[in-house]
């Protein structure tokens, strides 16, 4: 018997009830919806507006099979029907995106040809300069094309949820066997995997969070914010 289709929520009511899910029916994502999902990543905020994030769509019964052994074998891989592997290109910019981003500017509007040159310079000095996490003086470029795919990454993740889906955000994988398995060019890494579908079964319990004045500071480090 075919599922009731899901209701859309709002994003409030996504926040409150969004669990990991455990286990997925095999119910399809109709394309209209995972474009939607996907569209709404594609738009999540990017410095400098490079987009380094690349992502495979995983729906191939057979490829979600052999996505789940390089996942661990954790069978939600294999039982949601779409299995969204996101990825970041930390050479992307260097080999044709910052082009493209600055004639996407042009396209838009935006002729300030000076001001172009200028950000072009800007990226060029920020990555190619960038020594890393150990002097301290630039951020780690793979710890920035990370931070770049998450958001992109998280966006996917509400939307799906917003839609009335339910989503598995996942870390747990073997990064070398994810590229084997689809593909994915040795430079660029595996960040996280999102299954996406309609929850089998029960829901898994909410955890608790810890309360506001456990994590969040107000002006400096250790002053809660009351």
């Amino acid at each position: 018997m075919s599922q009731p289709i899901p209701t859309e929520k709002t994003f409030s009511e996504a926040v409150r009830d969004r669990r990991a899910t455990p286990h997925f029916l095999s119910d399809p994502v109709p394309d209209s919806d995972l474009k939607k999902i996907l569209q709404a990543g594609l738009a999540a905020p990017s410095g400098y507006n490079l987009q380094p994030w690349r992502f495979v769509v995983v729906r191939d019964p057979a490829q979600r099979k052999r996505l789940r052994e390089a996942a661990m074998s954790q069978p939600k891989v294999e039982e949601a029907p779409v299995v969204i592997v996101a990825c970041g290109d930390p050479e992307a910019w260097r080999n044709g995106d910052l082009d493209e981003v600055l004639q996407l500017s042009r396209h838009y509007g935006f002729h300030d040809e000076k001001r172009l040159e200028s950000i072009r310079a800007t990226v060029t000095n920020f990555f190619e300069s960038a020594p890393g996490v150990a002097s301290g003086a630039a951020p780690d470029f793979a710890v920035w094309v990370n931070r770049q795919t998450m958001l992109a990454f998280t966006t996917m993740m509400w939307m799906a949820e917003v839609l009335g889906y339910d989503t598995a955000p996942m870390e747990g994988f073997y990064e070398d066997k994810v590229r084997a398995t689809l593909g994915i060019p040795d430079h660029v890494r595996v960040v996280a995997l999102l299954a996406i579908g309609r929850l089998s079964g029960p829901d898994k319990p909410f955890a608790g969070r810890f309360p506001m004045n456990r994590t969040v500071f107000a002006d400096s480090w250790a002053s809660p914010l009351t």
